[in-house]
């Protein structure tokens, strides 16, 4: 979040979320790599990372539980 203190995709508004990208936390733990680096992130804020985590991610986290 200190690198990104904007919004990586609307470029106005304060960024208050640290989004994974290109590639979703399953992905990256999957691959080995280390999900937390800044490396593979971005920061957005609140109404961006929630339209992209719809659009690329239908169901959200619950998508798939075993309940």
């Amino acid at each position: 979040m200190k690198r990104d203190r904007i919004c990586r995709i609307c470029k106005k508004a304060e960024a208050t979320i640290a989004d994974h990208h290109p590639l979703d936390r399953k992905t990256l733990v999957a691959m080995g790599l280390d999900a937390d680096n800044p490396e593979y992130g971005r920061g957005l804020c609140e109404p961006c990372h929630n339209r992209y985590t719809a659009s690329t991610n239908p169901g959200g986290w619950y998508k798939g539980a075993p309940w």
